[in-house]
């Protein structure tokens, strides 16, 4: 089966929406560490890598329904968990975009809302940035690909090192226990994870057990040479 444009469409539209994701989280550990750096370098940045990133996740949607190969409806896209394609996979995908819809759609006008309530909503962009890692690497036909695989590892590096240098440096007088708790969470989640995909979505045979419909197997874009 010879893969479709719509096909390499899906796979680059959404590492694209992974990158800027991960770029927009990474400027507002710092813009959070940093309140007096400067608005444009930061929080203009953040604010538009992270609308672009909504244009190139609906460009991966759009391009997973078109394509005919996995068969999604429309409705997969938007309700967790019921597609007939790596079902759990691509639902954390969706909540993934929904987590990351309400930090956007909560920041204009911003602040409507009491300061602490939207801090604390603003923060969902951390699980939905993670939720879309898990997706990129267990629903992906790439996440064995060298490229793909190095672009995620350095995702997840960028993440880890601002949050850490940046985030929990900063903080750390007012109370180490608490962010020496943070510090050492993130740094098992990353382990935790880096095993997690060395013993599942890096393995041959994940397409099977992650989910993949059996006639799809063998006539999966991504085995083809």
């Amino acid at each position: 089966m010879t893969p479709s444009p719509l096909w390499f469409l899906d796979r680059s539209a959404g590492e694209v929406t992974l990158l800027l994701m991960t770029a927009a989280v990474m400027l507002g550990i710092v813009r959070a560490a940093l309140p007096r750096s400067h608005p444009l370098l930061v929080e203009g940045l953040h604010t538009n890598l992270a609308l672009l990133a909504v244009v190139f996740a609906g460009l991966h949607v759009a391009a997973a329904i078109l394509d005919p190969f996995a068969g999604l409806r429309p409705f997969d896209a938007l309700v967790p968990f019921i597609s007939g394609y790596r079902a759990t996979w691509l639902g954390l995908g969706v909540i993934s975009g929904y987590l990351y819809a309400v930090a956007i759609l909560t920041s204009w006008p911003l602040r409507r809302l009491p300061r602490a309530t939207w801090v604390w909503l603003h923060r969902t962009m951390y699980i939905g940035w993670l939720l879309a890692l898990v997706h990129s690497l267990a629903t992906g036909s790439d996440a064995r690909n060298e490229l793909f695989l190095l672009l995620d590892v350095l995702a997840v590096a960028g993440v880890l090192v601002a949050f850490i240098a940046y985030r929990v440096a900063e903080a750390w007088p007012t109370l180490p226990p608490l962010w020496a708790t943070l510090a050492l969470i993130a740094l098992i989640a990353t382990f935790g994870l880096g095993l997690w995909a060395a013993n599942g979505p890096l393995q041959p045979g994940w397409a099977r057990s992650s989910g993949t419909p059996p006639d799809l197997l063998h006539s999966s874009p991504a085995s083809q040479p």
